[in-house]
């Protein structure tokens, strides 16, 4: 959205999204946007349960990125569920499964197929296939976000590059940091865990702000948060790539069509 008044205001979400069972480890950053200026009112640990809530009652033209896979790879969604030509459909099929059934079907799939990638997952070579089960365990996450969707679906929300068909509801975005923080010119490697995380944290909310051209105004009354916590960055990072999309979407590229099975789907 090129030339926003710079007086409008719109609500923004970033999300690290978690779909490990303890269901501890969903973060997320919620803010107003105005004139490319990102003023976070929250940044809280929240449960998937609120976090369903919450999005469901963001006003019209919100915008949310959330750090999950939104599908799977077009090779084990034939394999699940053959008649399937969109991702709502898969989300339905989600939701009407629980985790168990769908590690069968993961598990089944890989052994004979490998943990094929996304065609999107292809331009960021830290990816890892949604279907990844080993550290880190890719599956719950991808699984309980399709459930999450599907009812966000159902209730009117919009989910790019789908058509809107007219929907009004808050748009939804399916965000990588890491990839976000890469685009930046920040460490996108190695702040999560190990000797030097604390000082890339540290080094990245530094440079936010500049290297995004995303204002944060009040960064700083969360940066001991955000800097003792990763997740919580990564939510931050993520609440500044849905300002950029809401900005100008077409800083976004959609996975083009090309040879082989690594598809988007």
């Amino acid at each position: 959205m090129s030339g926003v008044p710079v007086t409008e205001e719109t609500s923004i979400l970033g999300v690290d999204f978690s779909g490990a069972k303890a269901d501890k480890n969903t973060w997320v950053t919620q803010g107003i946007l105005t004139g490319g200026a990102l003023t976070i009112s929250s940044c809280e640990s929240t449960p998937r349960a609120e976090l369903v809530d919450l999005l469901a009652a963001l006003p019209s033209g919100s915008v949310a990125a959330l750090d999950f896979p939104f599908s799977v790879p077009r090779l084990f969604a034939g394999s699940w569920l053959p008649e399937a030509v969109s991702m709502p459909q898969l989300w339905e099929a989600a939701a009407a499964m629980d985790l168990p059934e769908f590690m069968v079907l993961r598990d089944d799939f890989v052994a004979e197929h490998g943990e094929p990638l996304r065609r999107g997952d292809l331009y960021f070579p830290e990816c890892y296939s949604c279907l990844h089960k080993a550290n880190p365990n890719m599956v719950p996450m991808t699984f309980r976000g399709m459930q999450m969707l599907a009812g966000l679906w159902e209730s009117g929300c919009r989910v790019p590059p789908l058509p809107d068909q007219g929907r009004t509801c808050p748009v939804l975005l399916e965000s990588m940091p890491g990839a976000a923080l890469r685009a930046f010119g920040l460490p996108f490697k190695g702040y999560k865990k190990g000797r030097n995380a604390v000082e890339l944290r540290r080094q990245i909310l530094d440079g936010l702000a500049i290297r995004s051209g995303v204002s944060l105004p009040n960064l700083a009354h969360f940066s001991d948060r955000c800097i003792g916590n990763d997740d919580c960055r990564d939510s931050a990072a993520a609440a500044v790539a849905a300002c950029l999309w809401y900005q100008d979407q077409t800083l976004f590229r959609l996975p083009q069509d090309g040879p082989g099975n690594f598809t988007w789907f």
